[in-house]
């Protein structure tokens, strides 16, 4: 199965499943995930059934977000994001990823922005566009942790060309001829240390 047919092969599965309203715009690799970009992202997120029937159908793990058109503009989204999730949740920071539609809340008390089965989560994406993803504030000041989260801010760009590379070569065809690999042992196979394998 070339990386072709397992895209159509998802397409066609999204437009059995999704109601025929559903204005889905793009389906594409993205390391092992496949992700689908779509005009209605209220739909999706008032039911996450959809989500787990297109995953359980492919086999895939599934990441829905909106069609770039759709978004926000982060002043505005920061506006909202604020307005809906209680001050209680102690938000100390908010990062918009323009190239994949998701915005990472920090935040002291994650479970205060989930809000009870992801209703306050859900009602900030319907009211926004961009896809939430929130990381919890650590309650120690941590230069370690800050910096990984720049440094991985930063990159971005980057990590999404190596993720769609990473993506397509994960679902290419087995290459003819001999397909031998060599694995080095590199602690727990009856040795110190921590369970490892250099494949």
């Amino acid at each position: 199965m070339t990386i072709e047919d397992i895209l159509n092969d998802a397409r066609s599965v999204v437009k059995k499943v999704v109601p025929d309203h559903v204005e889905i715009t793009q389906v594409d690799f993205e390391g092992p995930t496949i992700v689908i970009y779509t005009k209605n992202m209220e739909v999706f997120a008032e039911s996450n059934d959809l989500v787990r029937q297109i995953a359980q159908q492919l086999r895939r793990r599934i990441v829905v977000r909106p069609d770039p058109s759709l978004l926000a503009t982060p002043e505005e989204a920061e506006k909202v994001i604020r307005e809906v999730i209680p001050p209680e949740a102690q938000i100390t920071g908010i990062y918009f990823e323009t190239e994949t539609g998701e915005v990472t809340i920090e935040a002291l008390s994650p479970g205060m922005v989930i809000g009870r089965h992801g209703s306050i989560l859900n009602e900030v994406k319907k009211k926004i566009g961009w896809a939430p993803k929130v990381v919890r504030t650590p309650p120690i000041p941590s230069k370690t942790v800050e910096e990984i989260r720049q440094y991985l801010r930063t990159i971005n760009d980057e990590r999404q060309t190596f993720l769609k590379q990473v993506g397509r070569r994960l679902a290419r065809e087995v290459p003819a001829g001999e397909n031998y690999v060599r694995i080095t042992a590199l602690g727990g196979f009856r040795q110190v240390g921590r369970s490892a394998a250099l494949l």
